[in-house]
């Protein structure tokens, strides 16, 4: 049996879902907290509570129709968040390196010379934050285990 890319598969990295359900509970927690609070003022207490209720059901949302994600097909390297999402094909990227950033791995895509070109990016790799509380070697190891050297015609866009 072959690997998920060699089977046309795609590979899908999420959040691990204890820890998002944990986030999103804590969130609604508070904002319960500033529904029964009252020596900040109504309208503090109201803000607080709309602001943080809003915020666990994006969390919520977000868990459910699995909007933060890794997705690794044959076009290539697909990672979505809540605010920003980050395109590479398998052609663009030279490798997959680590930095140490606040304490924590972080992954860094070196992408070829071409691909930083049009893109209008410094050579010095960009950064890719997407273990979502995997251990780092596990995804690091996905990742390089994924990208796909096979030569590919140019698209047509």
């Amino acid at each position: 049996m072959g690997s998920p890319r060699e089977l046309g598969e795609a590979v899908v990295i999420k959040p691990i879902g204890w820890r998002q359900a944990g986030f999103t509970l804590f969130l609604f927690v508070c904002a319960c907290f500033f529904a029964v609070i009252d020596y900040l003022g109504p309208l503090a207490s109201w803000a607080g509570t709309l602001l943080l209720a809003l915020a666990s059901l994006l969390s919520l949302l977000d868990q459910v129709f699995q909007w933060s994600r890794l997705k690794i097909d044959q076009d290539g390297y697909d990672l979505r968040g809540w605010f920003r999402r980050q395109r590479f094909g398998h052609e663009e990227i030279k490798r997959f390196s680590s930095q140490k950033y606040a304490g924590r791995q972080l992954v860094v895509v070196h992408l070829s010379g071409k691909a930083l070109q049009s893109r209008g990016l410094p050579d010095e790799g960009v950064p890719f934050p997407c273990t979502f509380g995997r251990p780092f070697d596990q995804v690091m190891e996905v990742l390089k285990l994924n990208l796909d050297r096979t030569p590919r015609a140019k698209r047509r866009d």
